[in-house]
C-alpha cells in the first residue's frame, strides 16, 4: 500500500486493511445517501440544504474513494496503476462531456472494492439503501418535504417517476439475493417475493419487478437443474445475452413505427409489453446521430431519457464508451463463467435483463455489482476472483466396486 511505502502512518498490514474497509465503506454509503435521499423530491422543497449535502456528500465520498484506491489498496503491478488512471481519466472525462456524474462515481466504487471484504460491503450497501428507501417514504408520506410531482400516470413515491422508485428497490433486492444465495432460507424467499409483489403492483415498475421475477425463477431452477447452469450452453447463452439485446434493440428502433404501427404487428405487441418503449427508442434512433463521444442527454427529459441502456450507452457515451462498457461487462461474464461462480452469473442475467428496460447501470443504488470490477482490472489469470458466492460442489458420481465391473 502507498500509505506504507510514504510513511504517511506507521499502522501494521492488518490495521492498514481495517482502514482501507472503513474508508471504502463509508466513502460507499455517502454516495448511496447522495442517491436515495438527497436525489429525492426534497431538492424542491429544500433547495439549498440540499445542494450543500449533495455537493458534500459528492465531494466527500470521491476523496475518501480516491484514497482507498491510491494509498490503501496493494497493487501488484505497474500495469494495475495505469488502468487505475486511465479508468478514472476516461470516466471524469466522459462524465463531465456527457453531463453523467454517476459514471464517474460507479467507476470509484468499482475500483475502490479491491481487497475489501466484499461480504461486509454488501451489508452496508443493503442497510444504507433500505434505510434511505423507507426514509424518503416516511418524509413523503407524512411531511411535505419530499413533494409528489406528477410526471405521468402513476404515483412517483418522492422520485420524480415510479421508475426511479423501482430502480431503488430493485438495488435492495440485488443486494439481499446476492449476499443471501446459495443459503436462500424460507423467509429470504418470503422477504424477496413480497418486495417483488410490492414493486409490481404498488409502484407498478415493469422493468424493475420483470427481473426480481426472472432472478427468483433462476434460482428456482438452479437448485432443480444446477449442472446446467455450470454447463457450456449456458454460458454460452450468457455471453450472447449483451451482443443480442444490442442488436434487438436497435432493430426495434429501426423497424418500429409508433405513427404506422401495424407494419410491423409482432413488435406492436411487444412494445404493450414494454410499456410502449419502442417509440422513445424509434425517436432516439432517427433523430439522434451517433457519434465517438456522444454527449446526448439521456436521463432528463421525457423525450430525451432513453429507457434502455443498450442504446443508452451510444447516446450518452458515444461509440467508444459504448465498447468500452460492452468489453467490461463481456470480460466480467467470462471471468465468471470460467470460474463457474454462478451465484453471481444469476445476478448478472437478471440485471442486463433489467438494463434492456431502465437505463440505471451506473446509478450506485441500483447496481450492487458494481463491485465486481476488480475481477476485470485487477485480477490475474492465476488467481481466484474476488466474488461473494461460493462455487457449488458437486458430489462425484459414485464409482462402480471391482467386483461390480
Amino acid at each position: 500500500m502507498l500509505i506504507q511505502r510514504l510513511g504517511i502512518l506507521h499502522l501494521s498490514e492488518d490495521s492498514c486493511r481495517l482502514l482501507a474497509q472503513r474508508v471504502y465503506c463509508a466513502g460507499f454509503a455517502m454516495l448511496l445517501i447522495l442517491s436515495e435521499v438527497f436525489s429525492s423530491n426534497i431538492q424542491s422543497t429544500l433547495p439549498t440544504l440540499s445542494t450543500l449535502f449533495r455537493v458534500g456528500l459528492t465531494g466527500c465520498g470521491v476523496l475518501l474513494l480516491l484514497a482507498k484506491c491510491v494509498f490503501l489498496t496493494r497493487y501488484e503491478t505497474k500495469a494495475q496503476w495505469v488502468l487505475l488512471a486511465a479508468v478514472i481519466g476516461y470516466t471524469g472525462f466522459a462524465a463531465l462531456y456527457g453531463d453523467d456524474h454517476w459514471f464517474l462515481l460507479a467507476a470509484l466504487v468499482g475500483l475502490g472494492a479491491k481487497d475489501v471484504d466484499l461480504r461486509q460491503a454488501v451489508k452496508v450497501f443493503l442497510a444504507v439503501t433500505a434505510a434511505g428507501l423507507v426514509l424518503v417514504q416516511l418524509l413523503h408520506y407524512t411531511t411535505p418535504l419530499v413533494p409528489f410531482k406528477y410526471y405521468c400516470r402513476n404515483w412517483d413515491y418522492g422520485y420524480g417517476h415510479y421508475n426511479g422508485y423501482g430502480a431503488r428497490l430493485i438495488g435492495v433486492f440485488f443486494a439481499w439475493a446476492w449476499l443471501r444465495w446459495p443459503r436462500l432460507r424460507w423467509y429470504d424467499w418470503a422477504g424477496l417475493t413480497a418486495l417483488l409483489l410490492y414493486t409490481m403492483f404498488v409502484p407498478i415498475c415493469r422493468g424493475a419487478g420483470g427481473a426480481m421475477i426472472l432472478l427468483l425463477l433462476l434460482f428456482a431452477l438452479q437448485k432443480l437443474l444446477p449442472r446446467f447452469f455450470e454447463s457450456r450452453i449456458y454460458h454460452g447463452l450468457l455471453l450472447a445475452v449483451y451482443p443480442l439485446l444490442t442488436v434487438f434493440s436497435v432493430l426495434a428502433g429501426y423497424f418500429f413505427d409508433p405513427m404506422v404501427p401495424d407494419q410491423t404487428p409482432i413488435l406492436k405487441k411487444i412494445d404493450r409489453l414494454f410499456s410502449g418503449r419502442f417509440e422513445i427508442w424509434h425517436n432516439v434512433f432517427w433523430e439522434t446521430p451517433l457519434s465517438l463521444l456522444g454527449g446526448v442527454p439521456t436521463d432528463g427529459d421525457e423525450h430525451h431519457s432513453i429507457d434502455n441502456m443498450y442504446l443508452a450507452l451510444p447516446m450518452n457515451k458515444g461509440l467508444l464508451g459504448a465498447i468500452l462498457v460492452a468489453a467490461v461487462f463481456l470480460i466480467l461474464l467470462w471471468r465468471l463463467c470460467r470460474g463457474h461462480h454462478t451465484g453471481e452469473l444469476l445476478c448478472m442475467t437478471a440485471l442486463l435483463a433489467y438494463l434492456l428496460m431502465e437505463n440505471k447501470v451506473f446509478l450506485v443504488a441500483t447496481n450492487p455489482f458494481l463491485m465486481l470490477l476488480p475481477c476485470v482490472f485487477f485480477t490475474a489469470k492465476d488467481r481466484a476472483l474476488p466474488v461473494l458466492c461460493p462455487v457449488v460442489q458437486h458430489s462425484p458420481e459414485p464409482v462402480a466396486a471391482a467386483s461390480d465391473r
